[in-house]
């Protein structure tokens, strides 16, 4: 009954975002990873499966990436997550 009401406690998963932070502004991005706080996990695409989702601690926009960090939006016309780009959705949610 407690597994229903509160899922088993997985770690958070830094990855995907420092790759992401990484790939789209460079190495000395990857701190910018400490101003996120960890969500948790979502569902995304059939054919892309669990999505991480990340809030910024000052703007409280979120970030939704996959394992590897591409970034999806979530579309109320879709009622789920769908690919966007890396670099717009990161600065989209930094400023």
């Amino acid at each position: 009954m407690a597994d229903e009401i509160f899922p088993p406690y997985r770690p958070p998963d830094w990855y995907p975002l420092q790759r992401a932070l990484t790939v789209v502004f460079g190495a000395a991005a990857i701190d910018a990873s400490a101003a996120f706080w960890f969500i948790g996990y979502v569902s995304g695409p059939v054919d892309v499966g669990e999505l991480r989702l990340y809030e910024h601690s000052a703007t409280r926009r979120r970030l939704a990436l996959d394992r590897h960090g591409s970034a999806y939006r979530f579309h109320e016309d879709a009622n789920g997550y769908v690919r966007v780009d890396d670099e717009e959705a990161l600065i989209e949610t930094l400023v």
